[in-house]
């Protein structure tokens, strides 16, 4: 009899610890990977996973995971009601500690927004010292189109092109490439390479822009800023005979732009030396007009 109330006890003891982390083991067991801020996050090469692998094997994880607390109806995926837990941080990490059983710890932030969370998120792994070029490239890229975007949404009821509110967005822009160039030290040409280079690498699936970010492929980094460039509505492209064949695509109509601002230049010159001509009366006028009108037809040929 004594030993049933024994294990009774000790029944009751353990069901009572159970009970007393049951939140936090809630928490993580439903941990929410959104593919949008996972691609935030730089990609390892192999051998910096398996280091890592076997670090957290032999250690155990020792530093938190991430986490955004908030609600399902701010992510799309439920309602206010609802709680929300979004990994932030520790992505790698995470990914092997559920595959191997590993014990982690979280730390629950809190943010006003999705915009927010990228901002954090990109300023994390900036402030970390192992990325390649390539990666810093592609997030501060990330962050100048994040709050590019966020300003021409919130000026979105502009609509007449000379308009103050569209002046206020091209301010802001000006204001944001201006702001980031100082705060990453690098100039305001840099931003809007970067930011390029993010919208390019976008276009990419998943698999191929992390074997760019990684090294692992290497390609010269202004065809991904021309494939930005593209009027292809394209999303997760597989491979790179199709990033070729849009960047030929892109550097085709771009020759072609130029070539047709560069005759409408060429036309107004024309008419200018006509009306020239018209009010002087001069033969200077006139042999002017006749090479810009020859320069004009070269151009049409």
């Amino acid at each position: 009899m004594a030993k049933n109330i024994k294990i009774s006890i000790a029944e009751k003891a353990k069901l009572a610890i159970t009970n007393s982390f049951s939140p936090l083991e809630t928490i993580k067991q439903n941990i929410i990977v959104l593919e949008e801020l996972k691609s935030f996050i730089p990609p390892l090469l192999d051998t910096e996973l398996a280091q890592l692998k076997s670090n957290l094997l032999a250690n155990g994880c020792k530093d938190p995971l991430l986490l955004w607390e908030t609600t399902k109806d701010v992510i799309g995926q439920g309602s206010a009601m609802e709680a929300a837990y979004v990994l932030i941080d520790g992505h790698n990490r995470f990914g092997i500690c559920k595959e191997f059983g590993i014990t982690f710890n979280v730390q629950l932030l809190s943010f006003d927004s999705m915009k927010t969370v990228k901002e954090h998120m990109i300023d994390l792994q900036l402030g970390r010292r192992n990325l390649n070029a390539q990666q810093a490239s592609y997030l501060r890229g990330l962050r100048y189109n994040t709050e590019k975007n966020s300003v021409a949404e919130n000026l979105q009821g502009a609509r007449d092109e000379n308009s103050t509110e569209n002046q206020e967005v091209t301010e802001s822009k000006i204001t944001t490439a201006a702001r980031l160039a100082k705060e990453y030290n690098v100039g305001e040409k840099t931003i809007r390479r970067d930011a390029a280079f993010a919208e390019g690498l976008d276009k990419l699936s998943p698999t191929l822009r992390n074997e760019v970010l990684s090294g692992k492929r290497k390609v010269d980094k202004s065809k991904i800023q021309l494939l930005a460039k593209s009027k292809e509505e394209v999303q997760a492209i597989e491979n790179f005979e199709e990033v070729e064949k849009l960047i030929q695509q892109t550097s085709t109509e771009k020759a072609q732009n130029s070539l047709e601002e560069i005759a409408l230049q060429k036309y107004n010159q024309l008419l200018k030396s006509i009306k020239t001509v018209y009010s002087t009366r001069s033969l200077q006028d006139f042999e002017a007009t006749q090479i810009a009108l020859e320069e004009f037809k070269t151009i049409l040929k």
